[in-house]
């Protein structure tokens, strides 16, 4: 049956006949498994490793901060470790995995709720698919807060070509360290370069709490892998661990 009208008056009569679905035994069931299979977070105490990053990052702010991620294992790290407490707080291309999503979001996240701290988790490979957006967030002075895991490399692309190709790396990697920092300074945004911190974590909370848009960069190893995955042209019944 096909509706026809204003969208706004539409949905306002059919919002109030919609019905909660009841979701408790599905949740009783995955807190089970959670319980009976406990998820490893290796480095969770280190914000110069993946988990740890993102943990770090999570104690910086509150619950009303906006989480936005690029696509690639930063994105399922962050999927695993960050502590996702309410609805919306976390965009995302999960179906479509479009490389480039993470920073124009975060742009519209910050746009649309200037109140709210807006923290984007991003990749190298990703990042300079829209890197052209940093000026958007310097001129409206956004509180976007861009953390880049740097591995050099398209490194959930390297992962799969490590463990399932014989190791045959085929343009996955980026050679040439592009000088991100520098960049984001061009485009005026500040910048924090965990790794040469004296205190990494003392200086993720200055950077954070900073008002404005700031380029917080971490470099990652690129034989890093995130688990569990599925090989190709496997189920999902087949995914491998560590």
């Amino acid at each position: 049956m096909a509706i026809r009208g204003d969208v706004r008056d539409v949905l306002s009569q059919l919002t109030p006949q919609t019905k909660n679905a009841q979701r408790s035994e599905w949740l009783q069931t995955v807190s089970d498994l959670q319980r009976e299979f406990p998820f490893a977070t290796p480095g969770a105490d280190n914000p110069l490793m993946p988990y740890g990053l993102i943990k770090a990052a999570a104690a910086c702010v509150d619950d009303e901060a906006i989480v936005t991620t690029d696509v690639g294992q930063h994105q399922m790290w962050v999927a695993q470790a960050y502590p996702l407490n309410r609805p919306r707080q976390w965009l995302t291309s999960g179906g479509l995995g479009t490389m480039g999503f993470g920073l124009p979001a975060a742009v519209g996240a910050a746009l649309a709720e200037p109140g709210r701290k807006v923290l984007c988790f991003s990749g190298d490979g990703s990042l300079m698919m829209n890197i052209q957006e940093m000026a958007t967030a310097a001129e409206n002075n956004l509180d976007v807060k861009i953390i880049l895991m740097n591995n050099q490399a398209l490194g959930l692309v390297h992962q799969q070509q490590t463990l399932f190709y014989q190791q045959n790396i085929f343009a996955a990697t980026y050679p040439g360290m592009t000088d991100f920092l520098t960049i984001a300074r061009g485009f005026g945004l500040a910048t924090c370069d965990l790794n040469q911190a004296e205190d990494p974590q003392a200086a993720l909370q200055e950077a954070i709490s900073r008002p404005g848009p700031c380029l917080i960069h971490v470099r990652i190893d690129a034989d890093e892998k995130v688990y569990p995955m599925v090989p190709p042209g496997a189920a999902n019944t087949q995914m491998i661990g560590e």
